[in-house]
Order: structure tokens, then sequence, then C-alpha cells
């Protein structure tokens, strides 16, 4: 097992010699991860692998982690501490598996390192992108697309009418609901406005930035993921990216090592700092991440976002924060405890009346249980106060309780505006039938192209790799 960083020379020893004798002193004193822990992997080389008691856990308390998260629809489960592989139960091999909502922590990320570049700023306002965007439009930031707090209307049947013309567009027409800044809304379409913006600052489209700044350097080629577009090419950001659970862990670690990966800073700190905070709109939503920071937090629910008045994930530390997708797709971060948990899966049941708790993956109590469960399972950091998240309840009712939620979802007049480009919020240059002076066979056939060129390098790419 390596060390993550060497340490010599007396002092060294001196501090060393101290340390030990505190642990002597103080057994349940958290072990240093530079001293206990495995360095990042070199290139595609698989993490190193650590014995679960040595590396600070109960291993029957961990084993009974897994059992009860592969009993609740876990296809792959990973546990990393100190940068080992400690736990392993992934029955996908080297297949990219679809991440859902998983797949905004990693525009996340990426949006991280093209700051970290200097391309761009967190409030750089979208007029400095977008200069067709109209004042109001232009006066929204960066940093309110990422936290989801820009105020414009979302419903979803208007998000799904703009993947079949131009989402950049839409996004740029659609009107105003909230003040900006002040209310969180799950949206989806405007998230968009993201990956054009790096497009737009760098001249690489996204999808090449991300492989050469993101991927490469944590040994992940680019035949092993892959990520849908939309009509127009706009890359799929808020739920088309698959990736193999090696991978996702990749960047798991790297957030937990504040952005470093071996010798080099992908992503400044200041950024992941700024990135697990919450906002006074939602007390559990940072930057496209989920958190355990706030007393209470929003949810993803529609047609409008809940509110409960308790921390997201009951029993487990306050600095965890996730990439969370549909269904159960995790990548949960404790920097607390050093530690990464990949969970990818599906729901073991559903409950018909409670449709979107079941569904939706921070809200599922049984994903709540797995990662309180999996945390303490650790021994050698003081355990938090035990708290079932089942003794909640929570329940966010039916999906259509009345005719204004069958309105929301809908949405009759905004999406007839979008589909045939009529109206004030609709872009005259883009409609069903054409878009940006293209024809939909012509998009439609790149689009094909494209996504069956990914899944063909992905399957020639299973070979490849640590499985």
């Amino acid at each position: 097992m390596k060390f993550r960083r060497s340490r010599a020379g007396g002092v060294g020893a001196v501090l060393l010699a101290v340390c030990a004798l505190i642990a002597v002193v103080s057994p349940v004193a958290a072990a240093d991860p530079a001293d206990a822990g495995c360095s990042n992997p070199s290139g595609a080389a698989a993490f190193e692998r650590a014995d679960a008691v040595a590396a600070g856990f109960d291993a029957a308390a961990l084993a009974d982690a897994m059992d009860f998260g592969s009993a609740k629809g876990a296809y792959a489960i990973q546990v990393y501490r100190h940068g080992c592989l400690v736990g392993d139960r992934t029955n996908t091999g080297n297949l990219p598996v679809p991440l859902a909502s998983a797949t905004k922590g990693v525009t996340s990320v990426a949006i991280g390192r093209a700051i970290t570049l200097g391309y761009f700023g967190l409030d750089d306002p979208l007029g400095t992108f977008f200069p067709q965007a109209d004042a109001a439009h232009a006066a929204l930031t960066v940093r309110q697309v990422l936290n989801q707090t820009t105020g414009l209307r979302f419903t979803w049947a208007a998000d799904l009418a703009g993947i079949q013309t131009d989402e950049v567009l839409q996004t740029l027409h659609t009107p105003f609901a909230f003040e900006p800044g002040t209310t969180f809304q799950y949206a989806q379409a405007a998230l968009v406005l993201l990956p054009k913006i790096v497009e737009i600052t760098t001249g690489l489209d996204f999808q090449q930035f991300v492989q050469r700044e993101l991927m490469s350097p944590l040994g992940i080629g680019r035949d092993q993921w892959v990520w849908l577009r939309d009509r127009s090419g706009n890359t799929a950001v808020n739920g088309g990216l698959a990736m193999r659970a090696d991978d996702i862990a990749r960047l798991g670690q790297l957030m937990l090592d504040n952005g470093r990966w071996g010798d080099e800073q992908l992503i400044d700190a200041g950024y992941i700092d700024q990135a697990r905070r919450p906002t006074a709109a939602n007390g559990g939503y940072g930057f496209l991440f989920w958190l355990n920071a706030g007393d209470s937090y929003k949810t993803a629910t529609v047609p409008i976002a809940r509110t409960f008045q308790h921390a997201m994930f009951p029993g487990a530390p306050r600095d965890l924060y996730a990439f969370v997708g549909a269904l159960g797709q995790f990548v949960a971060v404790v920097p607390s405890r050093d530690l990464v948990i990949v969970r990818l899966g599906i729901p073991a049941g559903i409950d018909p009346g409670n449709l979107q708790t079941s569904l939706a993956a921070e809200s599922n109590p049984d994903n709540k249980e797995f990662l309180r469960r999996v945390v303490a399972a650790v021994t050698d950091v003081p355990a938090e106060p035990f708290d079932s998240p089942y003794r909640y309840g929570d329940s966010f009712g039916p999906l259509i309780g009345s005719l204004d939620d069958l309105a929301f979802w809908v949405d009759p007049v905004h999406v007839t505006e979008i589909l045939f480009g009529v109206g004030p919020y609709a872009p005259s240059n883009c409609n069903l039938l054409w878009c940006n002076g293209r024809l939909v066979p012509q998009d439609i056939f790149d689009l094909l192209l494209d996504t069956t060129g990914q899944l063909g390098a992905a399957v020639g790419g299973l070979g490849h790799g640590q499985r």
C-alpha cells in the first residue's frame, strides 16, 4: 500500500512518534489519511484495495450495510476510505451505466475545472456569453444556474419540448416565475447553458473539454463513458451521462481530495468549498450537489419543491454531499470520514401511494439508511447520534392532485410556443420542424450518428480497465 504523501527527516519522525502516542492514549482519534491511505491510481490502473479493519471499519457492520444496499436494489456498491477500495460489490463490470441526474454532479465538477483554468467566473452574468439575451436573462449569473435559483419558469412538459428544439434558445426565452436568487427549482433545460458557456469560452465541444481536462487526468478513457445530446447537439447535462462505477468513483475521490489528483490541482479548492455550501433558497442543495448541511431542505418534487424540516440524510455527518440521480444513483462524499460511497441501482420496491418518494433517490429512505449504515461502520471516528430516516415518514403525495397540478404537467401554452416557434416566449428561428436553418431529419441523423459512435466505442472498451 502506498502513502499519499511521504514524510522524512527528524521533524517528521518526531511528529510520527507524537501521533503514535496520541493514538495509544486516545483510541477513538481519527486516523490521518496521509498515513493510512492509498495514493491516487496512476493512469488507468485500479484503486488499491485495503482490508476493512485496517481502514478503520467494523468489518461485520460494513458487510451488513452492503447487504442492506444490495437487498434494496443496488447493483453496484463501492466504499472507499483514505483513497483505498475497502468494499466492492460491482456487478456491472466495465459497463457504463446511466447516472440519471447524478450527471449534474459531474457537470458541476467540469464547470469547476473550467473556472479553475480561468475561462469564466461564478458571478459572470449570462449576457457575457449570450449577447442575444434580453436584459433580465443577461443579468442571471453562472452561480444562479449552478444552484438552481434562476427563477425561470420550470415545467417538465416545457423542458421535454426543448429537447425537440434547442434548449439553449428555449432557456433564453423562458419567462420568469420568481425573482432570481430567491427560489429553488429543480430545473432541467436551464442547465444546458453551462456546457454552452464552456464551448463559447474554450472553443471546444463540451465533451472534448471534459475528456481533455477532466477525464484524461483521472485515467478515464473516452471509450469508457457515453454522454447523450439533445436535437441541436447540446450535451444533456441534466441527466444524459453513463459511466462505469469504477470511474465515477474517481470523480468522488477528486472531490474528497479538494480537487487534487496526484500532483495536479484540477479543481480549485475554493470552488469545491462554495459548491458544498447551501443557499438561503435550499439548505440541501449546492452547485448541482445534494447536501446534508441544512436543518431543512427542499426536494426535487414537482409541481412544487416541498420543504422538510430535517437534514436530508438523518444519522449521517452533516458534511456529507452527493451526486444524486433518479432511482438511486449516488456518489456520496463524506470529508469528515475521508469516505466515498458509490451506490448505483434501482429501488427494491415502489410505493404507488408515494411514488415520488420511491423514485427520487435523495428522498427514498432506503437510500438514506444505506448511507447511514456505511458511515456508522467507521470505528476510528466518534459515531453520529443514531437517527433513523424511516421515522420522518416524508410523503410527497400524488403526482397529480389537482387541476393546477395537471396544468403544470401539460403546460399546453408554453409547450405549443416552443414546438411551433410562436408567441413571446419562443425563439423565431427554431421549432419542431427546423432549427437554426437545419431541418429536423438532419439533426436526427447527426444525433443518431453521435450516439451510435459513442455506444460502439463503449462496447469496444468493455475489455479495458480495472475489471
